[in-house]
Parts: structure tokens; sequence; C-alpha cells
């Protein structure tokens, strides 16, 4: 094997060169997180008819979900830090499989903060996923492409909000009227069976969703990935590892730092208020079709989306 063939880790954490298979395979991290985010969309607008709630109550699926990533990004950062970017995305998986697998007992139960609660287990999962590969991605090969290879990996995430959105539009969503036609036209017991039998349906993408997941954890547990660590400088007394709490107080006071935190929480909020109410608005403006047909709008604008990031690139 030749010297430019072997895959060299710089001091730096950065490699000599991209190993495809395993930046691709951690590229479709992107594509799962993705999927997530698009089904509660989906979830919005099943459970604002399945349990009758308001515009508001339902949004607690976002809140849910944001609140996952709010409370475990730092923990997972410390894990990170402390073990490897592998073991933290397998961590991540196995809370998303996890979340996924409570949406069955949640459909038995049939209680709207069980399925919350699902949602709020998937989050953990994708804030252990998110917080992992974005910064990976960047060091899986030499420093001067790190942003050309994010911008590639971010490629993948439009593709599955698209799917996660036909999935929900297919498996999810029925056709025939809007649910809130049909249950316009039924006595109190028949809108009770049907509501069971509406939440039967949300548990479709999830088995998807599973087996995917499943998949993917055993690919990454098989195969092996460069750590992309800052090399330590062995038995130096001089330098000071600097703490957790160091960090936030120096960040704290980086008002360029603080300043891409509220642009950032700015554009999300937006992002996912637009998306999460999309489906309802075509709704309310287009009475004669059902939430199926309203969800090729979200379609649109997923595959625009991903145009838009390939322009980019």
């Amino acid at each position: 094997m030749t010297e430019s063939s072997k895959l060299i880790q710089y001091d730096d954490g950065y490699l000599n060169k991209t190993p495809i298979f395993q930046f691709v395979l951690l590229s479709c991290l992107f594509a799962l997180w993705g999927a997530a985010a698009s089904l509660n969309d989906i979830l919005i607008t099943q459970f604002k008819s399945v349990f009758t709630l308001s515009d508001f109550a339902s949004a607690l699926v976002q809140s849910a979900f944001y609140g996952g990533y709010f409370l475990i990004s730092i923990p997972a950062s410390v894990v990170i830090r402390k073990t490897t970017y592998k073991l933290a995305i397998m961590i991540g998986l196995i809370f998303y499989i996890g979340g996924c697998s409570l949406f069955f007992p949640a459909s038995m139960m049939a209680t709207y903060t069980m399925f919350l609660v699902a949602i709020f287990s998937i989050a953990i999962g994708l804030g252990f996923l998110e917080t992992a590969s974005n910064t990976y991605s960047t060091m899986f090969g030499p420093r001067k492409y790190a942003t050309l290879r994010l911008n590639i990996s971010q490629t993948f995430q439009p593709i599955g909000s698209a799917s996660g959105i036909l999935l929900g539009k297919y498996l999810v969503f029925q056709e025939g009227e809007s649910l809130a036609s049909q249950m316009a036209q039924m006595t109190p017991d028949q809108i009770h069976l049907f509501r069971l039998q509406m939440l039967q349906h949300t548990l479709e993408p999830y088995k998807i969703m599973i087996c995917i997941l499943v998949a993917i954890f055993i690919l990454f547990l098989i195969t092996k990935y460069p750590k992309c660590k800052v090399k330590e400088v062995a038995n130096n007394q001089n330098t000071p590892k600097v703490t957790l709490g160091e960090t936030l107080k120096y960040l704290s006071g980086n008002s360029l730092f603080k300043k891409g935190i509220v642009a950032q929480f700015l554009y999300v909020g937006m992002q996912v208020a637009v998306w999460s109410f999309t489906i309802r608005l075509a709704l309310d403006l287009m009475p004669h079709i059902n939430e199926r047909m309203a969800a090729d709008f979200m379609v649109i604008s997923f595959v625009s989306s991903l145009v838009n990031l390939l322009l980019i690139s």
C-alpha cells in the first residue's frame, strides 16, 4: 500500500483524504433527522383532529421535539469530548430507535402526553446525532474542503425531509374527505372508534423508520471510523485543560457567538412555524382538499430547499 493510499489523521484531527463509504453513511444521518422533523408536521395535523386540539396545543409536538435538542446538546458535546464521535452517534441512534418504539404503547394508551414523550425521546437521539455529525463531517478529509463536505452532507437533509412527508402522506393520511369533514358526519361513538383507527395509522411510518435505523446502527457498529480528534500533547503539564464552565463563560462574552445564536434561533423558529402549519393552512384555504393533497405543498417546499442547497454547494 502506497503512502498516498493510506488514511492519515493529522494532529488537528483532519484527514489527508475522505473515506467515501464512511462519509456517505455519516451523511445519511442528516436525512434521518430531516425525516423525523418533517414527520412532526404530519403529526401536528393528525393529532389536532384525533385529540381535538387547538393549533397552540398541537404545536406542543414541536415544543417537545426542540426541547429535547435544547436539553441534550451540551451533554452530547461532553460525551463526544470524553469519548468519540462514533459512540455519540450510536447513542443517538439508540434513543432515536427507542423513541420510535414508544409510538406503539402510545397508540395503545391513546394519550397525547405519551406521544409527546416518544417525540422527546427521538429529539434526544437527534441532539446526539446532530451535535456529532455536523462537526464530524467537516473533519472527514483535508481542512480546506471542510465547508464543502458539510454542504454536501446537508444536501441529504431535505431528501430525508421530503421522504418523511411522503411517508406521512401515504401511510398516515388516508384518501377521501379531510378528517374534520368525515367526523362531522359521525355519531360520538363512531368518532371515538375513528380516532383510535387514525392513531394506528401514525405507527406505519415509524415501523419503516425503526427498520432503517436498526440497519444504520449495525452498519455504524461494524464500520471502522477515524477518531478525528485533535492530538493532545503528552506529558505537558503547562497546558491546563479548559473546563465546560470556562468554555460557557467565554462564549457568553463573545458577541459574535451571541449574535449567531439569535440569528439561528430566529431562522429555525420561523422555519418550524411555517412548516408546522403549512398543511393546516392549505386545509383552511382550500376546504375541498384532504390532508394527503395538502401534504404536496410540503413536498414542493423541501424540493425547493434541496435545489437551493445544491446551488450553494
